[in-house]
């Protein structure tokens, strides 16, 4: 895991959380800070999303030219490592093609010419350092669909952690500061508050290099970021 990063927002709001003194009986001043924690880390896991789309004249044409693929798309997730519990289909539809119709022809009903047989299958991997061979072995099995694909954590949880204690250590690092440049004193939190999370790597889409056929898709895990907000209100005193 990287150094931890830190943005600090200074703000000038209520919250309507639970208070955490008696708020219904303090009537003096109040000062309201949020301040930010985030920590970058490497993803171990990725999660891809690997199809077949067929056509045929009929919609059972289509399905089941369709089918035959998806087999060898299901038998290339397995022989990479992939459990039966880290794959799910994702998406499956059969739709009719109608046939296309120029400006100057009369208007009349759509025609179908065929049917277009789309199934896809979401899969989480990981072994990020077989990805790029997993991928190219899902192409060469029969997929023509590759979605996309999306990196994140096994365990955000500790990383969310990390972020709220950080975020909390600079909140009360600020009041500290506007408390010595106001010339006044932090009381009592009066409200607290957290928003943000753990945000996986958006989807990237995938694209086989041809000149490379002998090597591996060359695949860029990067990182992933958990971030917290923290909103609090605090008493002044004098």
């Amino acid at each position: 895991m990287k150094p931890v990063l830190f943005v600090l927002l200074g703000a000038v709001l209520f919250t309507s959380q639970p208070a955490l003194s008696n708020d219904s009986e303090y009537t003096g001043g109040r000062i309201s800070l949020s301040a930010t924690g985030k920590v970058d880390a490497v993803p171990d896991l990725a999660t891809l999303s690997a199809g077949v789309i067929t056509e045929g004249k009929t919609a059972k044409a289509a399905l089941a030219s369709n089918r035959t693929r998806m087999i060898g798309v299901f038998r290339a997730l397995k022989a990479a490592g992939i459990k039966d519990r880290d794959m799910q289909t994702s998406g499956l539809n059969v739709s009719p093609i109608y046939a296309s119709r120029t400006s100057n022809q009369p208007r009349t009903e759509p025609r179908i010419t065929g049917y277009r047989t789309s199934n896809q299958v979401s899969a989480i991997v990981r072994n990020l350092d077989g990805l790029g061979a997993a991928i190219d072995a899902l192409v060469d099995s029969g997929a023509n669909n590759i979605g996309g694909i999306s990196f994140g954590l096994e365990n955000p949880q500790a990383g969310l952690n990390q972020a709220r204690h950080n975020a909390m250590k600079n909140l009360m690092a600020k009041a500290k500061l506007y408390a010595s440049a106001g010339n006044f004193r932090i009381g009592d939190i009066i409200s607290l508050s957290e928003s943000g999370g753990y945000r996986p790597q958006p989807k990237v889409a995938y694209a086989r290099s041809m000149a490379m056929d002998n090597a591996p898709s060359p695949i860029a895990a990067g990182e992933v970021t958990s971030s917290i907000t923290i909103n609090a209100t605090f008493e002044i005193e004098q």
